[in-house]
Order: C-alpha cells, then sequence, then structure tokens
C-alpha cells in the first residue's frame, strides 16, 4: 500500500518543520510522498524546500500567492496524490508514533474514511482547560457511536480513489464534516481509531476560543442537510449522558467551558471571519515547539 500524507499550510514557519520531522522519522518507510498544498507568505515556503531536498521522502510542494483556504488545499491534495491512501494533517499538529500507519490500515474494505483521535497539550488557563473538556468529551461521543464529531480535520486518512470523486466548495468551513457527509453518501463506511493519536496546541485566550466554536457552529450549520438525511446527528440523550460523563470526569474543564462560553454573544458581533471558510487564525494555539 502507497500512503500519500497530505498537509494544508498557511504560514505555519513554527510547526511546518516539526510535522515534516515527525512524519519522517516514524513512518518515513510507509509514506510514499508528502504533498503540501501550501498558501503562505512567511517563511514557510523556505522551510518546506529546504527539507525537501535533504529528505528521502519525495515532497511535492504547491506554494499559491493568494491564501485559498484549506477547501482548496484538500482538493488539490485529492487530486494530485499517487498513494492509495491519503493522510491529512493540519500543519499544527504533531501525530503520535505509528499514528500514520493506524490511520492508514483503517481505510480498508467498504471504510473509505478513518478519523484519529485529537488531543490537545499544553492546556493552561481557563481557555485551554475548556479546550481540553471539549475534546474529551468528542473522545467519548466517537468512542460511543458514529455521528457528525466523528472526524476531526486535525488528522484522518482516506481511500485516494474516494477522494478524488470530491469536491469540496471552497466556502465550506466544516471541511471534515463535509468529507465525512460525502464518503458516506457514495455508500462508503467512515471508521474512528482511538489509537490514532494527533496532538494539537488548544487556545490559550477567550477570543481565540470564541473564534473556533463560533467557526465550528457555523460550519455546522452549512451541513446540516446532509447530515439530517444521513441520521448522523447526534441523539440528544447520548449528548446528554456523554456529558454527563465527562463533567464527573473533569469538573474544572467543565467550569472552565461555562466560563469561556458565557462571552459568545460579545465576540459574535466583534470577531471577523467566523462564518467565512478564510477565517482569523487563532495565534495562541499556533506553536508546537515545545513538543
Amino acid at each position: 500500500m502507497r500512503v500519500t500524507v497530505g498537509i494544508p499550510a498557511y504560514n505555519e514557519e513554527h510547526n511546518i518543520l516539526h510535522l515534516l520531522r515527525s512524519i519522517e522519522g516514524s513512518a518515513g518507510s510507509l509514506v510514499s510522498e508528502i504533498i503540501v498544498s501550501d498558501d503562505s507568505s512567511d517563511g514557510t515556503p523556505f522551510l518546506i524546500e529546504q527539507f525537501a531536498k535533504k529528505s528521502p521522502i519525495p515532497v511535492v510542494h504547491f506554494h499559491h500567492a493568494k491564501r485559498r483556504g484549506a477547501a482548496a488545499a484538500w482538493n488539490e491534495i485529492f487530486q494530485r496524490a499517487s498513494g492509495d491512501t491519503i493522510v491529512l494533517y493540519d500543519a499544527d499538529t504533531l501525530p503520535e508514533k505509528g499514528c500514520t500507519a493506524r490511520l492508514a490500515a483503517g481505510v480498508s474494505g467498504n471504510v473509505a474514511l478513518c478519523a484519529s483521535n485529537s488531543q490537545p497539550v499544553r492546556t493552561r488557563g481557563v481557555a485551554g482547560r475548556a479546550s481540553a473538556f471539549i475534546s474529551n468529551w468528542l473522545r467519548v461521543v466517537r468512542k460511543a457511536r458514529l455521528s457528525q464529531y466523528t472526524v476531526m480535520g486535525r488528522g484522518l486518512a482516506i481511500d485516494s480513489a474516494a477522494a478524488r470523486r470530491i469536491t469540496i466548495p471552497h466556502d465550506m468551513i466544516a471541511i471534515d464534516l463535509y468529507l465525512q457527509c460525502a464518503v458516506m453518501e457514495m455508500g462508503l463506511d467512515v471508521a474512528y481509531n482511538d489509537d490514532a493519536v494527533v496532538y494539537f496546541r488548544p487556545a490559550e485566550s477567550m477570543q481565540d476560543l470564541a473564534s473556533q466554536v463560533l467557526r465550528a457552529v457555523n460550519g455546522h450549520r452549512q451541513v446540516k442537510e446532509h447530515v439530517e438525511r444521513l441520521g448522523v446527528g447526534l441523539p440528544l440523550h447520548v449528548a446528554i449522558a456523554q456529558t454527563a460523563r465527562t463533567v464527573l470526569l473533569d469538573p474544572i474543564g467543565a467550569a472552565s467551558v461555562a466560563i469561556g462560553y458565557s462571552p459568545l454573544p460579545y465576540y459574535r458581533s466583534r470577531l471577523a471571519g467566523t462564518n467565512s471558510a478564510l477565517w482569523h487564525t487563532a495565534a495562541s494555539s499556533k506553536s508546537l515547539g515545545m513538543m
């Protein structure tokens, strides 16, 4: 099996080398190529090109002078990939050793899309603790059943043949949920692998947390009809049960969510880009160098 690792990148000069080196060091024998679809205006393109010169893994770098959004990057990767399976990582994440292999192995038979277990690191302050609580809640929900919360764009694997049949609209915010629905509408299955861990740094400021939450709400609203038609909406009784379970495990995180969500009405009218595919970049979650 040939595996293409695809990375959408936008101004990730503090993170891109960490991810590339991680892939090279832990999954080099499995990966046949790395494709970076890059809209950066900082030092990211230079770092990618320098890495490509020395890496034993072929690195294909598509640089665009204008920011196009993550949907355009995924579409480009889908059409350009030569591997049998595509593993996608956000540029500001770090996959745990073995994650790429676990994700790729999850795509087999009728399963065309395999979701990862994204886990926060360095959860500090109210916003960080709230992000950790949300991640824990998402994890128990994903383990419980398939829903609109199963697939997270920070790390996933998709069958290349299925991916080539999908074009994500450029104005789509929740591109991971759109992808899940598109795969299911083909009659193919979606799986979750709890052992495929991808680390990310959560928001540390209230503004960045609010931006992420509002963007997620607006993004899910775009795909609401698909979710309803496929019947993958999370039932209310499951949501309540898993929320109660997560509160018992992390009461401080639950309190942090309550505090973090309270200023959402204030930020709703003041934050730009929460209803756009070209959103405000959360600066407080943009460095994984400490890993």
